[in-house]
């Protein structure tokens, strides 16, 4: 059942109130009125009653009780009362039978009126007449007596039911106000529950225009003082709320604006992995759509192994984690970083930041070629010109005889201190190139191990499936792996170890940190001709060998 309106509520409210008040004035008035009219009644017909007394005295002596009793007849008819003379309980005379009607009328000891005139007092009452039949009104008074009267009963009676219609008629003229006070009171209840219904509406559209972002909005006229606080509580929360959704837009255009602004790409995805928003530089890294709002990492064009890393990627490992630099489409190389966020609900999502090394990884590459260049085009030629030339000057002779033979050795003496000279440039080269490799591996950002691991495994699942493999991690330290190898590097080494895994085996996967040594095991049956992936592993300072089938790969730790 709906609730009712407030306008209705105040409506039935003021009606029950109105009808309990004029119900009680209804009651209270017709009762006073009756006790009225039966008082003026009694008043009038005790003014008869003295009459007939004063009457029936100068009319003495009467002859008979039947000259009495005609007498009482032709009085009666014109008082318009019925009009009794009673002695000792037997009606002497009645206007209202008349005197041939006197002797089958009952004795009348027994009447109320009678009683109370016969005790001295003024008799009344009100009853049907067993005589006419009628609601009758009797007064009776005692009578010392006359000239041919015995003392006795005057008695008088009038119709009550005149009495009656005139209380109906003064019922009905007073039901009749009352129904117009009722119904002008409603009429008034409505017409004040309809303004107060209107006053409530336009607070709540005010309210509501508040919700929906029109902040600008008041309360300026309230119908009455009782609404001026709520008028103003909705106008100050109108404001604050104003303020506040103002501070928010000025925050939120500062931060679009610095994130536009970032060299890096950032991209922000919810604890199901989808994107929620990312920047410019994001966007000119990815070009394939140009809204990634609500897409996956695969689905905006990101490598197979940025996806799975970042699918891998553990807040509980650490808050913020270097996940690998990798190769995208295009030829750019990105470093990845990763950030755990929680949401309002405590959800974890993540951050990543793509860094746009391109142009570092090119002059390292540029540069490494160089050296090689330099190692084997200048130094291999080099050795053999100071080769030759010391050949050439050993075949002089001693004690050369002629000039031109000491001209000779003089000439190749040059030439053998100028390729020693070039050889110790190149070889300061070589030195300089082998320190600044060393300094730049030391620098590289730890590699989480168990990562790497955990992406081997997820990107091996289809061809486990299809060879009938079962491999799981079983041990492993509750933290991350630190370790200097490329995260890229250590999936590729991996993957090569889980891709040799024979058909229908169980292949349970370890891995612990021993000193300053990760060392994670590979146990289950291996393949005859095994092919170890030692030389990738090799430039990042780790091995792989095999401890009987089981394949090991070790990996110097991370320092910090």
């Amino acid at each position: 059942m709906g609730q009712r309106s407030i306008t209705l509520k105040y409506l039935l409210w003021t009606w029950g109130f109105f009808l309990l008040v004029l119900s009680a004035v209804f009651v209270f008035s017709t009762r006073q009125a009756e006790r009225t009219v039966m008082g003026e009644a009694e008043d009038r017909a005790k003014s008869a009653l003295n009459l007939v007394r004063h009457l029936l005295s100068e009319k003495a002596p009467f002859p008979s009780e039947a000259a009495l009793a005609a007498w009482v007849d032709e009085l009666g008819r014109h008082m318009d009362f019925r009009l009794s003379y009673i002695v000792s309980g037997r009606v002497v005379a009645d206007s209202g039978v008349g005197a041939p009607g006197l002797p089958e009328m009952d004795d009348h000891a027994d009447r109320p009126e009678v009683r109370e005139a016969l005790a001295g007092r003024f008799g009344k009452d009100v009853r049907v007449s067993r005589t006419l039949g009628r609601d009758m009104l009797y007064v009776a008074e005692a009578y010392g007596g006359a000239g041919g009267v015995p003392p006795g009963i005057v008695r008088l009676a009038l119709p009550a039911s005149a009495l009656r219609s005139e209380l109906s008629r003064l019922r009905d003229t007073l039901l009749a106000v009352l129904a117009l006070v009722f119904v002008a009171g409603g009429v008034a209840a409505y017409g004040l529950a309809r303004n107060m219904a209107g006053s409530l509406r336009e607070i709540s559209g005010v309210v509501a225009a508040v919700g929906e972002g029109h902040f600008d909005r008041r309360i300026h006229i309230v119908p009455a003082r009782d609404f001026m606080p709520l008028a103003e509580a909705v106008n100050a929360l109108a404001a604050r709320i104003g303020s506040h959704v103002r501070e928010i837009e000025e925050r939120r255009d500062r931060q679009e604006a610095i994130l536009e602004g970032m060299a890096e790409g950032l991209a922000i995805l919810d604890p199901a992995g989808r994107i929620v928003a990312g920047n410019r530089a994001l966007r000119g890294m990815f070009p394939a759509l140009s809204d990634i709002a609500g897409r996956t990492p695969l689905e905006v064009g990101m490598p197979l192994c940025v996806d799975r890393a970042l699918d891998g990627f553990d807040g509980a490992a650490g808050q913020v984690q270097h996940i690998g630099r990798f190769e995208l489409a295009g030829g750019r190389v990105v470093e990845v970083t990763v950030a755990a966020v929680a949401d309002a609900r405590g959800a974890g999502g993540r951050v990543a930041t793509f860094h746009d090394v391109t142009e570092v990884a090119t002059l390292d590459r540029i540069f490494r070629d160089f050296v090689i260049d330099a190692s084997h085009n200048l130094r291999t030629p080099l050795t053999k010109v100071r080769g030759y030339a010391e050949t050439a000057r050993d075949m002089l002779p001693a004690s050369p005889a002629d000039g031109d033979a000491a001209t000779a050795g003089s000439a190749l003496a040059v030439v053998i201190r100028a390729a020693d000279d070039m050889k110790t440039v190149i070889d300061d080269l070589l030195a300089a190139a082998r320190d600044r490799f060393a300094a730049a591996k030391a620098a590289t950002p730890a590699t989480d191990a168990l990562a790497a691991l955990r992406q081997a495994l997820a990107g091996s699942s289809t061809l486990f499936r299809a060879k009938g493999v079962t491999a799981r991690l079983v041990d492993a330290p509750a933290g991350g792996l630190a370790v200097r190898a490329g995260h890229e590097v250590l999936v590729r080494a991996f993957s090569a170890i889980l891709a040799q895994t024979p058909d229908a085996v169980a292949l349970a996967v370890t891995a612990a940190l021993h000193g300053e040594t990760v060392e994670i095991r590979f146990q289950g049956p291996a393949s005859l001709g095994i092919e170890l992936p030692d030389k990738e592993l090799a430039e990042a300072g780790g091995e792989v060998f095999l401890d009987g089938a089981t394949r090991v790969v070790r990996l110097p730790r991370a320092a910090g």
